[in-house]
């Protein structure tokens, strides 16, 4: 059995559009160990077996269950609800970000977003070594 030597904190990214979901893998590659899910159901079965450092959740998964029903999730299950969220989406009128950060997200990125703030976030709950 390989040991896993990667040491690069875990991060889960949530984004049912591929393109959406390569970039971001490729902005953060070099500090964070970026694991994609395309659907919340996908999300929560890794969240199960992976320890995440942090998760970012796209709002609009188009699936049965959305990024916010998923944020929810989470927050309500003991076992997850330390994790920090950070809903990026394209969400971006007036009171969203106070509305997804009331449903539990601990912090929002609107999209299209700025590779520097995003970094900022993301630091902020998972500081690089």
């Amino acid at each position: 059995m390989q040991e896993n030597t990667d040491t690069r904190p875990k991060i889960l990214y949530v984004e049912d559009q591929e393109d959406s979901a390569n970039l971001v893998v490729i902005i953060l590659k070099k500090n964070y160990n970026v694991i994609k899910a395309y659907t919340a159901a996908e999300a929560e079965e890794k969240i199960k077996s992976e320890n995440f450092k942090l998760i970012i959740v796209d709002i609009a998964l188009q699936d049965k269950f959305d990024g916010l029903d998923l944020v929810k999730r989470l927050k309500s299950d003991d076992a997850y609800k330390h994790i920090p969220i950070i809903a990026l989406t394209a969400h971006a009128m007036h009171g969203d970000r106070e509305r997804f950060l009331a449903d539990g997200a601990d912090d929002y990125v609107s999209k299209p977003f700025n590779r520097v703030n995003l970094i900022e976030k993301i630091t902020k709950f998972v500081p690089v070594n």
